[in-house]
């Protein structure tokens, strides 16, 4: 026999191994990207359900905080109405009598338990010398009683002195909340290079202080005729209050986007069909050549057969390619 009788297996195995070689890399490679990418759509996901989580508890501490300054602010403009009553009336009459106060029910409610008429004069004593009060240092009650010379003796000295570290406690928040945003201004103030650094450690905090919805009539008035002390510390609860809200229904966007992606997210169609296409190469083009060339079967039927195989394969992953990309190009909305 003229020449090497195993060219054609020969030939035959390492043209299909070159094309499984070449297509089962791109399909692992895609596939690989494809996994890289849901992954990190779904970390995505995650951190940004962490921070909503973190910013709803926020909101809530923040709402919290501005309805109880409302409802103390509510408390001292009707103070001397109150201490003229023999007993306090019921919460349904008080609001009848003040229907444009703009309150949380279940936050008045709660604060309205807490009110008596000894109370509401206690706490109109601690509003009155609130100016002796500094927030920055900590004095024990006695103490700031002596040290101002102060006459409580008209006054129940126990609520006299919760009333005194409650408003120590709303100042002292009030104080870390300027803090806060001195700190947000100086980031912002800061170099590029630096403004990462103090952005981590604000946790990635970004108010926007342009979006701003206003929570109560009364602070529109007081924007007319000046605002005072306690109306201008409302109104940065209320900033705060309205910025957290505008985050949280960024983020809420946000996760909702990453879950219209997760949920459309797919792999090459048909992948499975690829995958058998590639075998059936490895298997009746590769292996079967190599193992005819090992048992020297250089009979006619088995060319006929190895030659068959390898067109039928080749003939099989050209129509699977075009069928890809014939869907690939399919519109998303398209039927079938």
């Amino acid at each position: 026999m003229i020449g090497d009788p195993n060219w054609l297996y020969s030939t035959i195995a390492q043209s299909s191994a070159a094309i499984v070689a070449i297509v089962g890399g791109f399909i692992t490679a895609t596939v690989l990207m494809l996994m890289a990418e849901k992954r990190s759509l779904t970390n995505q996901r995650t951190d940004k359900e962490s921070r909503l989580s973190a910013l709803k508890f926020e909101e809530k501490e923040a709402f919290e905080t501005y309805e109880t300054m409302k409802v103390d602010q509510f408390f001292d403009a009707i103070t001397n109405d109150l201490k003229n009553e023999d007993e306090l009336p019921p919460l349904e009459v008080l609001m009848q009598r003040y229907p444009k106060w703009n309150l949380d029910h279940e936050i008045l409610k709660r604060e309205y338990e807490k009110l008596s008429k000894q109370r509401l004069e206690a706490r109109h004593f601690i509003e009155q010398h609130s100016d002796k009060i500094d927030p920055t240092k900590f004095v024990l009650f006695e103490e700031w009683v002596k040290e101002n010379e102060l006459d409580i003796s008209s006054y129940d000295d126990e609520l006299l002195e919760e009333e005194y570290y409650r408003f120590r406690t709303r100042e002292e928040k009030i104080l870390e909340e300027e803090k806060r945003k001195v700190e947000e201004e100086r980031r912002k103030a800061a170099p590029p290079y630096l403004q990462g650094i103090l952005e981590l450690q604000e946790r990635f905090r970004a108010p926007i202080l342009n979006f701003i919805t206003p929570l109560s009539p009364q602070l529109t008035q007081h924007k007319l005729y000046g605002l005072t002390k306690e109306d201008r510390r409302l109104e940065d609860a209320e900033r705060r209050l309205s910025t957290l809200r505008h985050e949280i229904f960024l983020l809420e966007t946000e996760v909702a986007h990453l879950d219209s992606r997760l949920s459309t997210f797919s792999y090459p169609p048909n992948l499975r069909w690829g995958v058998a296409v590639l075998g059936y190469l490895a298997v009746f083009s590769i292996f079967l050549p190599v193992l005819l060339i090992y048992n020297q079967l250089y009979t006619n039927i088995a060319r006929i057969v190895a030659m068959a195989a390898f067109y039928i394969g080749i003939i099989a992953l050209f129509t699977y390619v075009v069928f890809l990309i014939t869907t690939l190009r399919r519109p998303p909305n398209a039927a079938g």
